[in-house]
């Protein structure tokens, strides 16, 4: 049996923020080996920022808006909550 969950927009936004600011712990901590440090710094210089992810919410916010069409749907969303990097120490990954 095929079950299809649909993740909303906030939730995938969470899940992105949060997963930036995980891998900013990872290559903060002195914890883990050094070569796993080096990855997620790694992957961490090419994730999307907080502001990449804004924007990206905002103008797909905006075409929804424009092209008031029932098929055009966000995948992100722009509202952003402090909360949700409340068990990331460093915060959220920003530039």
């Amino acid at each position: 049996m095929l079950v299809y969950v649909m993740t909303m927009p906030s939730e995938r936004t969470r899940n992105v923020l949060q997963a930036g600011a995980f891998l900013r712990q990872l290559a903060a901590s002195q914890a883990v080996p050094k070569e796993v440090r080096q990855e997620a710094y790694r992957l961490l210089r090419h994730y999307p920022t907080v502001s990449d992810v804004e924007t990206i919410a905002e103008h797909e916010e905006r075409l929804q808006e424009l092209t008031k069409s029932a098929f055009v749907r966000p995948y992100l969303t722009s509202q952003i909550e402090p909360d949700w990097f409340r068990g990331y120490p460093l915060g959220p990954h920003r530039i």
